[in-house]
C-alpha cells in the first residue's frame, strides 16, 4: 500500500493535469497520474480529435510519459474527472503494466474539486478477464518486474 503522502502526491498531479485537458467536442476534461516503482509521478490528460478515434485518454498519456522514460512497473494509478471511470481500453492498458498489487484511485470531482470522493481499488480488479499477455503466449516470461510475483 502506498503511503497517505504519496496518494496526495498522486492526486494533486492528476487534478493539475485535469485542467489542461484539451477537450472541446465532449467538454469532459480527465486528469491521469501514475505512480511508478522508482517513486516518480508521471501525469496525463485527456487529448481529444476531431475525428474521435484518434482520441487520447488520460490514463493513456500518463503511462506512456512513463514508459518513455523506461518507467514500467505502475505501483499506483489516479484518475481524476466527473464520476471518474477508466474506459475498456485504458483498463487493459493499465493491467500490461500493473502487479496484482498496483492501486488504483478514483477521483470524482462532481459534488466539489476540493473536496473530491476519492475510491481505492485494485487494477487488477476493475478488469475481469483482462488479455493477459503471458497466459496468451505473446509473452515466454513474465516483465522483470513481474517474475515472482504471483498473479
Amino acid at each position: 500500500m502506498i503511503s497517505r503522502r504519496q496518494v496526495q502526491r498522486l492526486v494533486a498531479a492528476a487534478l493539475a493535469a485535469r485542467r489542461n485537458a484539451y477537450c472541446p467536442y465532449s467538454r469532459y476534461p480527465v486528469g491521469a497520474a501514475v505512480l511508478t516503482s522508482s517513486g516518480r509521478i508521471f501525469a496525463g490528460c485527456n487529448v481529444e480529435n476531431a475525428s474521435y478515434g484518434l482520441t487520447l485518454c488520460a490514463e493513456r498519456v500518463a503511462m506512456a510519459s512513463a514508459i518513455v522514460r523506461r518507467q514500467t512497473e505502475l505501483k499506483a494509478a489516479c484518475i481524476v474527472g466527473q464520476g471518474a471511470r477508466p474506459c475498456g481500453a485504458c483498463r487493459q492498458f493499465l493491467f500490461e503494466f500493473s502487479t496484482p498489487k498496483t492501486e488504483l484511485y478514483l477521483v470524482d470531482v462532481s459534488q466539489n474539486e476540493t473536496r473530491p470522493k476519492i475510491t481505492r481499488g485494485l487494477v487488477r480488479k476493475m478488469l475481469p478477464w483482462p488479455f493477459d499477455p503471458l497466459a496468451s503466449g505473446l509473452l515466454s516470461r513474465p516483465p522483470k518486474y513481474l517474475q515472482g510475483v504471483s498473479k
